[in-house]
């Protein structure tokens, strides 16, 4: 194609483009999503010596039956690549917070168990958690809009 055809040719149009109020409401999650996420990780890190994937591990152990699940399907709950929770597993099993055998079902996987201290650790995590998530997301915000806020994200899931 030559030069000449193609600064002739017309863009494309934008397919159903959002409104000024949608751009702003998306762009708005984002960079909140974006400066809660990095702040809490970022005191995770320095208070605990968590990431946000260790952290994700714990909680998520803390609340299964038995406090333990297939390492498949915690890689799924928590979001993480499979090879992503290998190493965050691996690190937590190192540190003595998670525990790692075979699946006694299945000899292929592994299920992962959630220690006493990885729940003492998750405990003190959760202070920094909690108060992080509050102050960068809930401050300032009145009862009635959280309750508001809590149903839209709810029936929006």
């Amino acid at each position: 194609m030559s030069r000449t055809t193609a600064r002739t040719r017309p863009e494309p149009q934008e397919p159903h483009p959002f409104s000024e109020a949608e751009l702003r409401a998306w762009r708005g999650f984002l960079r909140l999503h974006r400066r809660v996420t990095e702040e809490l990780s970022r005191r995770l890190d320095r208070h605990h010596g968590l990431t946000l994937a260790h952290y994700g591990v714990l909680i998520t152990l803390v609340t299964v039956p038995g406090r333990r699940m297939r390492m498949s399907d915690l890689a799924e709950r928590v979001l993480v690549s499979p090879s992503g929770m290998t190493r965050a597993v691996a690190w937590l099993a190192d540190g003595g917070l998670v525990r790692r055998d075979r699946d006694p079902d299945d000899g292929r996987s592994f299920v992962v168990e959630l220690t006493p201290d990885g729940l003492a650790r998750l405990r003190e995590a959760q202070v920094t958690h909690h108060a992080c998530v509050r102050e960068l997301l809930f401050d300032g915000i009145e009862d009635d809009d959280l309750e508001r806020l809590a149903a839209f994200y709810e029936r929006s899931v």
